[in-house]
């Protein structure tokens, strides 16, 4: 994936195809040398972060056979050099232990807060989510990242 230009809701798009796709550089490129998170919804990252280090950290989710961020619904705020950009996102995390499929999916909003690096290319300098729930239960959810963090581990859940 090339790196992301055009509007703000462009940049939202991406953040969740790099994600789904496993496309670590594309998704390192979105963001400049520090991003603030409030990922506290699901028991993450709270505060500034280095972006290197957030990319690295999202790779827990190649321990999930698949996942399926579905971003709608947004809407976005801009003023000059900064934008914020609302959305709801269905997250949506798939493995499989034997003959089990787990599936961890929340239901929620995104905030991104972006701010422009250059005439059509916008950073992430910002994001939130807040869980509205999660479809499955959470302790589904917590269940199914569990399982995805011991395979990435090289451990058997």
């Amino acid at each position: 994936m090339p790196l992301v230009t055009g509007g703000p809701e462009a940049l939202v798009v991406g953040y969740a195809c790099a994600l789904d796709q496993r496309d670590w550089a594309a998704f390192r490129s979105l963001f400049g040398e520090r991003v603030r998170l409030d990922y506290g919804a699901i028991g993450s990252v709270v505060g500034p972060i280095a972006a290197d280090l957030w990319t690295q950290r999202c790779r827990a989710l190649e321990g999930f056979d698949a996942t399926l961020h579905r971003i709608t619904n947004m809407r976005v705020t801009r003023a000059g050099d900064t934008a914020v950009v609302d959305s709801y996102v269905d997250a949506l995390h798939f493995i499989t232990i034997g003959r089990v499929e787990l599936v961890g999916q929340l239901a929620g909003t995104y905030r991104h807060e972006l701010v422009r690096a250059a005439k059509d290319r916008w950073q992430i300098a910002a994001c939130t989510i807040r869980a509205a729930g999660f479809p499955g239960g959470r302790v589904a959810f917590d269940r199914a990242f569990a399982a995805a963090r011991a395979r990435n581990s090289g451990v058997t859940a």
